[in-house]
């Protein structure tokens, strides 16, 4: 007969594995974005020099092959996300579905607007990330972006609350909002105000988002899985 205390053993024992997976996940995602945008800028740089060297195409294959063990490492790891070594609810399966399309889907927009940035800013094309988060984009992609983001990512974000999560990841997740929500009334308008003083750059909106985002998601998974 097994031992009692080893149910909740197994249970803290896969909680941190599925808390390592979500992880690697997470940062093979943001991995696969920025190298979009290294070979955005490495591609803009190099247009108008005629075709490319052995080099050059040495340095894309290296990015590549970069992106695609990305993509590994985010399918492997999504395959060992398991409950307490039991078979995944459908609940559990919608969740992590939801998750893993999500995390895709903003990967592939990432990778889309360095593409796009290629063909319209070829003035920044020494840095990398002005083409992917600040470069010019055609009204088409920009209006349909801008539909995903604000029509269709709430319908996600409504089915997976109502559908997808149990109380203690809700949790977790408003938690993550109270956190982020703080520091952005603290740390944005000390920026500004440091700004106007002369004392730091001009605050970036993109940044001010991103921090917002990464505090956000940091103590969600801490709460989730601590």
């Amino acid at each position: 007969m097994m031992d009692l205390t080893e149910a909740p053993m197994a249970e803290l024992e896969n909680d941190a594995s599925n808390g390592r997976s979500v992880l690697w996940i997470m940062l093979a995602g943001l991995g696969i974005v920025m190298t979009a945008g290294a070979i955005a800028g490495f591609v803009s740089g190099h247009e108008g020099k005629g075709a490319f060297s052995g080099l050059a195409i040495g340095v894309i294959a290296g990015f590549v092959i970069i992106i695609t063990a990305l993509a590994f490492a985010i399918w492997r790891n999504a395959r060992k996300l398991k409950t307490s070594g039991e078979p995944m609810t459908k609940r559990e399966k919608l969740n992590r579905d939801i998750i893993l399309a999500c995390g895709l889907l903003g990967g592939l927009m990432g990778a889309a607007m360095a593409a796009t940035g290629i063909l319209n800013t070829p003035d920044e094309a020494a840095d990398p990330f002005s083409i992917l988060f600040n470069g010019p984009l055609p009204v088409a992609a920009s209006l349909l972006l801008v539909f995903f983001w604000a029509v269709i990512m709430p319908v996600i974000a409504w089915f997976w609350h109502t559908r997808a999560i149990d109380e203690q990841e809700a949790s977790a997740y408003r938690d993550g909002g109270y956190y982020a929500a703080y520091a952005y009334l603290i740390l944005a308008p000390a920026w500004w105000l440091l700004w106007r003083g002369g004392l730091a750059p001009e605050p970036s909106g993109v940044a001010i988002f991103f921090t917002f985002t990464l505090i956000w998601s940091a103590v969600w998974f801490w709460k989730k899985y601590r």
